[in-house]
């Protein structure tokens, strides 16, 4: 089961299709599709492509907005692969992904926004679904969606590293948040990494 769980505006239908690809290329998986916006026009967009692509339109599951943060994770925690939108990453979504030791297949790109999942990833120790073109973005999502003890592996990486990782350590975080504010500092003033 593959999941999407974003608001509208960070869907495109570039990136649709790339999800479309790998709900065709696997058997028997299905698509849960959650996020604020206006349902009628989520259901058709992705509807559209998914007839586009060759994919049947009774794989995908539209999620309701749900009232309750125990509903949310519990949603969340229904999928085996969550896909990440581009080039509008995930930010809270990724954070629960991650925590709650779900793999992720994100695509990075240039800006700030692109980039968001794939630093998280790296922070949580883990580089399986990280993308750097479209071709990568499915076949991460294909491999992800058909090798079970690949998927178990990267819940037990993302698990084991609550511990160790820097993105779930604040003090550590903090400490080499700091460094790079300071090296980003010392480069304006042109004086390099000179103590």
């Amino acid at each position: 089961i593959y999941l999407s769980s974003q608001r509208g505006y960070k869907r495109n239908p570039d990136t649709t299709r790339l999800q479309m690809k790998i709900i065709k290329a696997v058997p028997n998986s299905y698509f849960l599709i959650k996020g604020k916006s206006d349902q009628d026009s989520i259901k058709r967009f992705f509807n559209q492509i998914a007839e586009e692509e060759g994919v049947e339109c009774d794989r995908l599951r539209f999620l309701p907005e749900v009232p309750t943060e125990a509903v949310h994770r519990a949603n969340l925690g229904i999928a085996d692969v969550v896909l990440d939108t581009y080039p509008y990453n995930g930010a809270t979504t990724t954070l629960e992904t991650l925590w709650m030791g779900i793999p992720l297949v994100t695509r990075v790109g240039e800006q700030f926004v692109a980039r968001n999942s794939y630093t998280m990833m790296m922070n949580a120790g883990i580089t399986e679904g990280i993308a750097w073109t479209d071709d990568q973005y499915i076949e991460w999502g294909i491999r992800l969606g058909k090798d079970p003890a690949l998927r178990q592996q990267i819940s037990w990486k993302l698990r084991q590293s609550r511990q160790t990782a820097p993105l779930w350590n604040g003090k550590e975080f903090t400490r080499e948040m700091e460094k790079a504010y300071l090296e980003m500092w010392r480069n304006y003033q042109g004086t390099g990494n000179r103590e």
